[in-house]
């Protein structure tokens, strides 16, 4: 019987932290990445995923494609969006850029950046990385 008072007990104390980082977790709504890396003979390999953060901004907006590509020597981003409403929504998107190993370049730079989807309409948003060592970059996008 004390057990299960006891785990009942580290439950509770536990469930606010778990509850405070989902809620910290859901102000970027969207959250898409790609990753481009040059194997051994030159060959560029790709890879994306999304993320869903926030289902409300999820049942109006949706990323349809991520892709990305070298401009030179900078990784240069391109997300097809998608509205689902019928109405004009306000949202914000910010990149964050990364090298080969994952580690952020320049955070202290990310900003974000604010743009209408009108009901319906299809949209590109693009970026290119500042830093020559990106390999991977991650989009997240709020409601405003």
């Amino acid at each position: 019987m004390k057990k299960a008072t006891t785990w009942w007990a580290a439950a509770l104390l536990v469930l606010p932290v778990i509850l405070t980082l989902a809620g910290c977790s859901s102000t970027a709504g969207i959250e898409g990445s790609s990753a481009a890396m040059k194997d051994a003979e030159g060959n560029v390999q790709y890879s994306e995923y999304v993320v869903i953060n926030n289902p409300k901004v999820a049942r109006g907006l949706q990323i349809v494609e991520l892709t990305s590509k070298f401009v030179g020597d900078l990784l240069m981003a391109n997300i097809a969006l998608v509205s689902k409403y019928s109405d004009t929504e306000e949202y914000q998107y910010q990149f964050s850029w990364f090298d080969g190993d994952g580690i952020a370049l320049d955070p202290e730079a990310y900003t974000w950046i604010p743009f209408i989807m009108y009901g319906n309409e299809s949209k590109t948003i693009q970026g290119v990385s500042p830093n020559p060592a990106a390999r991977k970059f991650k989009i997240n996008i709020r409601t405003r």
